[in-house]
């Protein structure tokens, strides 16, 4: 797994996920709000008025005001329904809906930055390590610059330029590999690795190169990159690094 994948895993496992737990959370609180009211609020009071309705039907009739004792129970007993269903919509309803609403509104807008950050943190990881994969590979070219620069030595082919060449190769080599350590943190496995996968196409190159001008100087030093390569791959194996493959990055 790529840091680029990593850190978008991270993000969303330590990040996004909490978040909507927590929004998630907050929606049911909003619900246990509107329960609250019902159960501590509105079923009292519709206890308390089944209450009286049950005196209003029991009461005696007051014939002499045209039972007004029960116009006035009858009256209370509306009024207080008339309440119940203000709390019922107002104070439970209401404010749960209002609630929902003000918990997504805020949702949005939290994953929104969530994920800007996401995409800016994902696309600066990702361009440093694509920059740190070219920053190896260049360094791993400059290093089969410098390889092959010594089987052009050994065979006395190398150009009037080379040795101009070859200087800048191992400043270009030298100065790729130390800003890879300082700012792509390059293990020990990494650095083997680009040496071992510089070795390989230096020993396929430096071959050509040796049957070209038939020279078994040439042709020694290719050996000797063989014997350095084998080297090199015992010591990967047993520290458990992954093998460079020839025509992969290195």
């Amino acid at each position: 797994m790529s840091l680029c994948t990593e850190v978008g895993h991270w993000i969303t496992e330590n990040i996004e996920k909490p978040v909507e737990q927590f929004f998630e959370t907050t929606r049911q609180q909003c619900t246990e709000v509107r329960r609250w009211v019902e159960r501590e609020v509105r079923k009292p009071v519709e206890t308390w008025r089944q209450q009286q309705e049950q005196q209003c039907r029991e009461q005696e009739c007051n014939w002499w005001c045209l039972c007004c004792n029960k116009w006035v129970c009858i009256l209370v007993t509306v009024l207080v329904q008339v309440i119940e269903w203000v709390i019922e919509i107002v104070g439970e309803w209401l404010i749960e809906t209002v609630c929902h609403l003000i918990v997504e509104i805020i949702r949005v807008i939290v994953m929104v930055i969530v994920k800007v950050t996401r995409w800016v943190v994902e696309a600066v990881v990702c361009i440093v390590e694509k920059f740190c994969a070219y920053l190896i590979f260049l360094a791993g070219v400059a290093l089969i610059g410098v390889l092959l620069a010594g089987v052009l030595s050994a065979g006395a082919v190398l150009l009037p330029g080379g040795i101009v060449a070859l200087a800048a190769a191992v400043t270009v080599a030298i100065g790729a590999l130390l800003i890879a350590l300082a700012l792509c943190e390059l293990s020990i496995c990494r650095l083997l690795g680009v040496i071992f996968w510089a070795l390989k196409w230096a020993i396929v190159i430096g071959m050509v190169i040796s049957v070209s001008v038939l020279s078994a100087a040439c042709g020694f030093v290719v050996v000797l990159y063989g014997g350095a390569s084998a080297t090199l791959l015992w010591t990967l194996v047993r520290r458990g690094c992954a093998i460079p493959r020839m025509l992969a990055w290195p």
